[in-house]
Parts: structure tokens; sequence; C-alpha cells
């Protein structure tokens, strides 16, 4: 048996990463791929920012209508809450209000509105004891990017 030739073997593997480049360049430029990528990482840096206590610089996720109402309540978290662990649970996505068809490659285009369920384990003083909260975080699309819709209480009671 032949075996091919080390420009053979180069040629066909820098062939086949042009081709991998290729296919993953076209995908990223899906506008509906970017929804999805936009909500992940605002998900995320939100939820970094408020379990660091940078409540200022969370402010910049919670949705205009509510961001006063965040940072009056954002002396409070500071204070009283400590956050120990948070892990996201579940995440439902809606297109009209109606729940969004989920595939392998995600929810069906034009959601707008999701839910998140995470799980807490925090101290809210007084007390000193350490307790598991589920909340949910309402996030929405609004002019083009994704906004939470806070609920602070829940931490807090």
């Amino acid at each position: 048996m032949l075996k091919p030739s080390l420009q053979t073997l180069l040629t066909r593997r820098v062939f086949f990463f042009f081709l991998l480049l290729t296919f993953v360049s076209c995908h990223t430029l899906d506008p509906h791929y970017k929804t999805q990528e936009n909500l992940d990482l605002s998900i995320e840096a939100f939820n970094f920012e408020f379990e660091s206590k940078a409540l200022e610089s969370s402010a910049r996720f919670v949705h205009p209508s509510f961001r006063s109402k965040y940072m009056a309540k954002s002396l409070e978290i500071i204070q009283r809450v400590t956050f120990f662990e948070a892990t996201i649970l579940d995440i439902k996505f809606f297109k009209n209000e109606i729940p969004a068809v989920t595939t392998p490659k995600g929810p069906e285009e034009g959601f707008t509105r999701t839910i998140v369920t995470i799980r807490y384990q925090v101290a809210v003083l007084p007390s000193t004891k350490l307790k598991t909260l589920t909340i949910e975080q309402e996030w929405v699309l609004h002019r083009g990017q994704w906004v939470i819709i806070p609920d602070l209480n829940s931490l807090l009671e």
C-alpha cells in the first residue's frame, strides 16, 4: 500500500482547516446565532458583576425602566447578601410570549424573552445561616440589547 507523501498530508490538513474555518465563520455571521451569543454573554457578565457586588457596573444590563429601583436597592444587597455559589439550572426562551421551540441548535429564531433559573447559596444578614434560593431572572431584548428585569426582593427575604 502506498503511503501519502508529507506534502499531500499537509495539503489535506490545510484544506480541512480552511474548510472548518469557513464553516465556523459562516455560522458566526448568522444574526440568530449572534442573538443567542449576546444573551449568553449578557447573562454571564451581569451575574459575575452582580455576585461580585459591582452593582453600579452590572446596572448597564438592567432594563432602563427598572434601573433606578435597582440602584436604590443595591446598597442593601451589598451590605446584607453574601454569595457563596450560583448555578444556572434552566433557561426558557419565549417568542411573542409563547414558549419558543428549542432544538439541539438552540431556540427558534425570533425569541425576545428568556427566563433564567438560578440556584444561589447565600447568607443574608442578620442571619448567618447559609440558605439556598432559586431565583428566576427575566431577560428581554430591548433595542437590540439583552437586559434584565431584576427582582432583588426575592434575595433579601
